[in-house]
């Protein structure tokens, strides 16, 4: 397969510094290589990411953190992915935080259209808005900017109108959901599997509601948005916003090797490793397993 990385380096998005280190620290243990061992790569280098103060977070929106940069950012990642997709070439873009999806999504609904289908693994929904936010942290709301919801910022982010429709929308492994997400999850009827509904049904039961999902909507193309916080804080400790009761290795390893071998991922995320918060290189480890495991999905899919 044809894959292009390309490297995010924010932290605007989550306002907690060391996760745009994650990309770098990621290729000095081999990154390029573990994809060119069975893939043609083009090493798209990294999105310029601008220097601001953190006196200047609020100086765009007083309710978002950094909304100038996230967004100009974003924009500079959207022409890469796009590029990258013209060319026949599945971008993989590895993060940073995961304000990064909106580029990423942008540029994949406006290569393949609205009909766009986005699974989101994550321990959170980051469905949340400038009005429902606790934090202003704009990693919390990728997804509902996506979905033409929140701030008009956002949501016209790369071209105007919302990029995918609520009903494509796939939540996966969330445990974390702020009020105003649940209220946005039920309004729009998202589909989501909490991590209650996979430890009760079992991983392979919620898979096979996924696929049926997948087949009943007639979805063709998938944006694949993984935030390593899906799994249980014990595998990945170098993570900004970590929370109990995760994925277990395993299952993950089962919802990656799931969604890659539908045949239908054309673009992909990968986000939230912050090697300042790591303990003995426990996130670093996993993080290189976790995308090996991804490699091996894309050359047997």
């Amino acid at each position: 397969m044809n894959i292009s990385i390309i490297e995010m380096p924010i932290f605007y998005g989550c306002d907690n510094p060391g996760v745009e280190n994650g990309p770098k620290i990621l290729r000095e243990n081999n990154l390029l290589d573990i994809f060119k061992k069975s893939h043609q790569v083009c090493d798209m280098g990294e999105v310029h990411v601008k220097n601001v103060s953190s006196n200047d977070k609020y100086a765009a929106n007083d309710k978002m953190k950094y909304l100038d940069e996230v967004v100009r950012s974003n924009i500079g990642l959207a022409d890469k992915v796009y590029e990258s997709l013209t060319n026949s070439y599945l971008p993989l873009v590895i993060g940073g935080d995961h304000s990064l999806a909106l580029g990423s999504v942008a540029a994949s609904s406006k290569f393949h259209g609205d009909n766009l289908a986005v699974v989101w693994v994550d321990a959170h929904g980051d469905i949340n808005t400038h009005d429902t936010s606790p934090s202003g942290n704009i990693h919390g709301m990728p997804l509902a900017g996506s979905m033409g919801i929140g701030h008009e910022n956002l949501i016209n982010l790369y071209f105007g109108n919302k990029k995918i429709k609520p009903e494509n929308v796939f939540l996966l492994g969330v445990r974390d959901l702020d009020e105003g997400e649940l209220k946005l999850i039920e309004s729009h009827s998202l589909n989501v599997w909490t991590m209650k509904d996979i430890k009760s049904k079992g991983i392979e039961n919620v898979l096979e509601e996924f696929k049926t999902l997948l087949k009943d909507k007639g979805i063709k193309d998938i944006h694949f948005s993984f935030d390593i916080d899906s799994l249980d804080p014990s595998y990945v400790p170098g993570t900004g916003t970590p929370v109990e009761e995760g994925l277990t290795f395993k299952e993950g390893k089962k919802v990656i090797e799931t969604i890659i071998e539908t045949s239908l991922v054309r673009s992909m995320d990968f986000v939230e490793f912050n090697p300042n918060l790591d303990k003995n290189n426990r996130t670093l480890e996993t993080c290189l397993e976790l995308l090996k495991i991804i490699s091996n999905s894309f050359k047997n899919n």
